[in-house]
């Protein structure tokens, strides 16, 4: 008697997926592995940096800031590195988050400076609304305008463009064009619209200082990607 053998199934069926993948990308997906010593001290650098520039914004709303100071300073780095880390992971599947989140995360530090500068002046000349408040904007829009520059140049877009007057040229007029729209907001909402529901006038003020960075972001990051960093 011949007994027979049958063939062994050559094929194989791999179940799940790799672990190790999701931490492997390009440099543009944007996963875990793009996630640089740099991209990491970056995002604890600039979480510090936003915890200490709270203190004029809460000082002008007079709200019990010391209470937490401490708190802030080590709870906001670690926010900060988590939030591009998981962007980061999501950018593997959608490449411009990881980007975009690079942008933001400048952006809160813009606009922590920028509404310091104004809370400050604020705080130290009681003025909540009208004209000065316009004029004390422009401030606020230079000093955090010159600390975008250099951080959405050199870490969120990586521009390698060497002629630095003409780009700062575009970075200007794509800010200005954002300052305007800024301004318009925050003087249209203090000055036009009485404080509603109880807000004092330094909450109202912030308040329309947050819709006008809102839609100011939206505009500038556009402007940026497209029009001045572009490669």
């Amino acid at each position: 008697m011949v007994k027979c053998r049958s063939p062994k199934p050559k094929f194989s069926v791999r179940i799940g997926v790799d672990p190790l993948q999701i931490f492997k990308s390009s440099h543009n997906g944007g996963a875990l592995s793009s996630m640089s010593k740099k991209d990491l001290a970056i995002s604890l650098i600039i979480g510090e940096l936003v915890a200490w520039l709270l203190w004029p914004v809460w000082l002008n709303l007079g709200l019990p800031y010391y209470e937490w100071r401490w708190l802030a300073l080590i709870i906001l780095p670690i926010l900060a590195t988590i939030g591009l880390c998981l962007a980061n992971l999501v950018g593997r599947f959608i490449p411009i988050i990881g980007q975009f989140a690079k942008f933001g995360l400048v952006g809160v530090l813009n606009t922590l400076l920028d509404f310091g500068i104004l809370n400050f002046i604020s705080y130290l000349t009681k003025i909540y609304s009208g004209s000065w408040l316009v004029f004390f904007n422009i401030f606020a829009f230079l000093g955090a305008n010159i600390n975008s520059y250099f951080w959405n140049k050199y870490w969120t877009f990586g521009s390698r463009e060497k002629k630095m007057a003409g780009e700062f040229v575009r970075f200007l007029f794509v800010s200005l064009i954002g300052f305007i729209i800024n301004s318009l907001i925050l003087w249209s909402v203090t000055t036009l619209i009485h404080p509603l529901w109880n807000f004092t006038p330094q909450a109202w003020e912030n308040i329309a200082k947050l819709l006008a960075t809102v839609v100011y972001m939206i505009w500038n990051f556009g402007g940026y990607k497209l029009f001045v960093f572009k490669r």
